[in-house]
């Protein structure tokens, strides 16, 4: 069960853009001597992805990429190397970008595609974490069936998805931050999701699975939750500071910030889909929320926090203390997760 903290509006659609793919086009020089981006990835028959909640983005081509951020005056090549340019802006409500952002985004993209590829970048670890255990029960509840304790179907139901996670990903890391009753401390299942060791083309998830509970009986649904995009966290490793300087580390920790809200908000999407397709009919979905909760906001990865539902509502109660169902939700988690990496590496 979530503890403490404001209940934030719940994503009123989904909010991420589809990628643009651009036409032919000539590329005009307007009078501030700006280009319009979508003209410039149009003359390169590029590909233009362009995200309006982080206002970030990235242009491809031939398996090369060029990330930008609005207003920031750098862009990534292939997430790796930096080039210091004129930031990209918004005139007339068109995204547009300077001579010295096209020459060094148009001489990356036309490079040999065999000497520009992108790393090919995975999912290598997938971190499962059942919510409380041992002295903490979680949420508790008495029902007509006996005594329900949040800590003993969070282990169920996370078994159930690294079962299923380790049988499909046998060449991954699929990892339980406890696989008995025993409890870590919160700052423990944090530090066992940052401490991971990954290559540089290698990226870990963590999901964290919960029960809720209310003093109002008639609350029920499942929720899923991802760190608020407002909240500011330093997530660039101090050797990368060292290497990129005082002035760009800043920029990076910005761009992978967004980087990590943008994937947690579709992690969190496929995983509510899932749900909602399972046990929609049993459970009502309450949304995709943002909040501050301590482990997604101090892992350093894509993360979501699942309220799989109310164990207070009597109803509700009765279905998440039967393993069918309990089965039924661990396979959406499963089905959901593998949705995303499927997107995240495609």
């Amino acid at each position: 069960m979530k503890k403490g903290g404001p209940d934030r509006a719940r994503l009123s659609a989904w909010r991420l853009a589809l990628c643009i793919f651009m036409l032919f086009a000539s590329l005009p020089v307007h009078a501030s001597d700006t280009v319009s981006l979508q003209e410039f990835a149009g003359k390169l028959k590029a590909r233009l992805s362009y995200d309006p909640l982080t206002q970030t983005g990235y242009i491809e081509r031939d398996d090369r990429f060029v990330s930008f951020s609005v207003g920031q005056p750098y862009i990534a090549l292939n997430w790796k190397d930096i080039r210091k340019v004129s930031p990209p802006r918004f005139e007339d409500g068109m995204l547009v970008v300077s001579a010295d952002f096209i020459r060094e985004s148009e001489a990356f993209l036309k490079g040999s595609p065999a000497q520009g590829k992108a790393s090919d970048y995975a999912i290598a670890a997938i971190l499962v974490d059942p919510g409380h255990g041992g002295k903490d029960t979680g949420a508790i509840a008495e029902l007509d069936s006996g005594r329900l304790l949040e800590k003993d179907l969070t282990l169920e139901v996370s078994k159930r998805i690294v079962e299923l996670l380790k049988s499909r990903y046998p060449e991954r890391r699929i990892l339980l931050t406890r696989d008995n009753d025993s409890y870590p401390t919160l700052e423990e299942r944090v530090d066992m999701a940052n401490s991971i060791g990954l290559k540089p083309e290698e990226a870990v998830i963590y999901v964290s699975v919960h029960a809720n509970a209310s003093f109002n009986k008639n609350a029920k649904g499942f929720e899923v939750w991802y760190l608020n995009p407002e909240y500011r966290r330093t997530v660039v490793d101090a050797t990368t500071v060292k290497e990129k300087g005082d002035d760009i580390a800043p920029i990076l920790n910005a761009m992978l910030e967004e980087e990590f809200t943008t994937e947690s908000i579709i992690l969190a999407r496929n995983v509510y889909d899932r749900l909602s397709s399972a046990v929609g009919k049993q459970s009502p979905g309450r949304g995709i929320r943002a909040e501050e909760w301590f482990v997604v906001r101090n892992a350093k990865m894509p993360s979501i926090l699942i309220e799989m539902g109310f164990i207070t509502n009597p109803n509700e109660g009765e279905l998440l203390s039967q393993s069918g169902y309990l089965r039924k939700i661990g396979d959406a988690i499963y089905n959901g997760i593998v949705d995303f990496i499927e997107y995240f590496e495609r």
